[in-house]
């Protein structure tokens, strides 16, 4: 009996330290990687690749903090409906809100590496990268969200204005977008995904919390050019940064709407062979997990919900008008309530 559990508790670890290379770009030997992350030998790596050395707790958990690997795969809480999230805590200051884009943007960069790629975004809210072509949106979205997401003390009695957020946390966005573009994508919108972008907008004129009217307006007409820039990038079937170079992403870009409420922002990302989903919470945090049964579950979820989308990238050009002149009137309503 205990050496057909140590046989399975090898096999185990084998499937579950598989994963890594899975995550891995081509050109990094997996014992070398782990290795450097566990600090010990190449012997030593091979041996717990090889399942003769069993992983200790403190190892396991590196190595899903490392990779955000789920210990589902591990523990064989699968198995019994459970799942493990990671999510990055966020708290009312400064310095985790820079650590939170610069996360992101490591997460990015990871996925960037992999010829087999995919972002497929269930959006309840305007997916965030769209938001960082514009400085001063990316400053108003910041503000926002430390104002009165986190209640950054430091902001109490604050009105918007860009100064407020730092260049570095600017600059990082702009690199956010500039990895986000080159990454295969799949957004699927219904109508309700831009009103939270539009109600905050209105939520600050309203309350006082633009200096001027001059300071509104400019959120507005970035807002504007920004549904503007995605209507274009459906007719293309690509995200670019600047349009003339739009034949660089060609067919990245898949947008979709759909007459189904989504009712949270729905994320799987695909690297390679592993899977991710990444769930919102608090607003503009995310939750993530790389359960294998979970994001199957995910990704059927997001295959059923595309079955019922209609498709306004590339073709239906009648839909696309459509959806986007709703887009525009609602916009015209927040100018009207704005001058």
């Amino acid at each position: 009996m205990a050496e057909k559990i140590k046989k399975e508790v090898n096999k185990a670890q084998v499937d579950f330290i598989s994963r890594i290379k899975d995550v891995l770009p081509p050109n990094i030997a997996l014992v070398d990687e782990l290795a450097d992350l566990l600090q010990m030998s190449n012997d030593s790596a091979y041996r717990r690749i090889r399942g003769e050395t069993a992983l200790t707790i403190e190892e396991i958990t590196q190595i899903c903090s490392r990779y955000k690997l789920s210990f589902d795969a591990f523990s064989n809480q699968e198995k019994a409906g459970m799942v493990t999230f990671n999510y990055r805590p966020l708290e009312n200051n400064d310095m985790h809100f820079d650590s939170y884009l610069e996360n992101i943007l490591v997460d990015l960069k990871k996925v960037q590496a992999f010829d087999n790629k995919q972002i497929v975004f269930a959006a309840q809210d305007i997916p965030i990268f769209h938001y960082f072509s514009y400085p001063e949106l990316t400053a108003f979205k910041m503000f926002y969200w430390n104002k009165s997401i986190l209640g950054v003390p430091s902001l109490d009695g604050k009105k918007f204005e860009t100064a407020h957020v730092s260049q570095k946390n600017i600059d990082t966005a702009r690199q956010i977008l500039e990895a986000y573009v080159t990454i295969p994508a799949v957004e699927i919108w219904t109508e309700d995904t831009v009103n939270s972008a539009i109600k905050q907008v209105e939520f600050y004129w309203e309350s006082g919390l633009f200096r001027s009217k001059e300071d509104a307006l400019k959120i507005y007409e970035d807002l504007a050019s920004m549904f503007q820039k995605i209507k274009r990038q459906a007719e293309l079937s690509s995200k670019f940064i600047s349009e003339e170079k739009w034949a660089e992403n060609e067919n990245n870009y898949t947008l979709y709407s759909s007459e189904i409420m989504i009712g949270n922002n729905s994320i799987l990302v695909t690297t390679g062979n592993i899977k991710a989903t990444y769930l919102s919470h608090h607003t503009f945090n995310t939750m993530i997990t790389t359960n294998n049964g979970f994001c199957a579950e995910t990704e059927d979820w997001l295959k059923n919900l595309i079955r019922k989308s209609v498709q306004i990238s590339g073709v239906s050009e009648k839909q696309r008008y459509q959806f986007f002149r709703k887009i525009e009137d609602a916009m015209g309503r927040l100018k009207a309530k704005i001058v």
